[in-house]
């Protein structure tokens, strides 16, 4: 499967944050991807923006993360440094924030 370059730098960017294992960290951010009715092959710098606001915290804290706030902040911070090839989003982004805000 390939994953979009934002579901990337995030994941790298928990790895980096947490200490996870690669697996880890790719799988935390899918199962926030999965959440939002997402998938990390096709998700936009929009979306995973939403996807950090909205759902990512509830994913870290269930995990013990200590300093949630701050590895948000950097979370963001990669996203922002990234470089979306996807930048138009997708024809149902719509629907994706109207389900992602609608929680």
């Amino acid at each position: 499967m390939s994953e979009s370059a934002v579901f990337t730098a995030v994941a790298e960017a928990l790895e980096a944050g947490t200490g996870w294992s690669r697996i880890e960290a790719r799988g935390t951010v899918r199962i926030a991807l999965k959440a939002g009715g997402l998938a990390p092959d096709s998700v936009t710098r929009s979306e995973m923006t939403a996807v950090l606001d909205r759902l990512m915290r509830d994913e870290l804290e269930a995990r013990g993360v200590g300093d949630v706030d701050a590895l948000l902040g950097a979370l963001s911070k990669a996203l922002a440094e990234t470089a979306d090839g996807n930048a138009t989003g997708s024809a149902d982004a719509g629907d994706s924030f109207r389900r992602l805000w609608d929680r």
